[in-house]
């Protein structure tokens, strides 16, 4: 974890790119499915900087309150208290770690 690596991003370069995605969301009249790589802050994160979780994912989902929000990036045999679910307001937030089937 590099801060020149290209594909690492501070909160503030998050924020930006979905600031720059705030058109195509209103335009389709929110999000249902919230796809990310990295999960929320507080919600199935943890505390090294590596596997920190986004503060503009709660943001964004305590603006347009989609449905799912599906994350990787979180083994869930870092630890035993990982939860494979989480609820989040309108927002189940599911941890697809390796796999995992879920309804729409």
């Amino acid at each position: 974890y590099r801060p020149d690596a290209p594909c690492q991003y501070t909160e503030e370069e998050m924020q930006k790119r979905i600031r720059r995605l705030r058109w195509k969301i209103r335009r389709r009249r929110g999000i249902d499915i919230l796809l990310t790589h990295a999960p929320a802050k507080g919600i199935q994160d943890q505390e090294d900087l590596c596997h920190q979780g986004f503060q503009s994912f709660l943001d964004l989902m305590d603006t347009h309150h989609p449905r799912f929000m599906v994350h990787g990036h979180i083994h869930l045999n870092y630890g035993a208290n990982i939860p494979r679910t989480n609820q989040y307001g309108a927002t189940t937030i599911i941890n697809a770690y390796g796999h995992h089937e879920f309804t729409i």
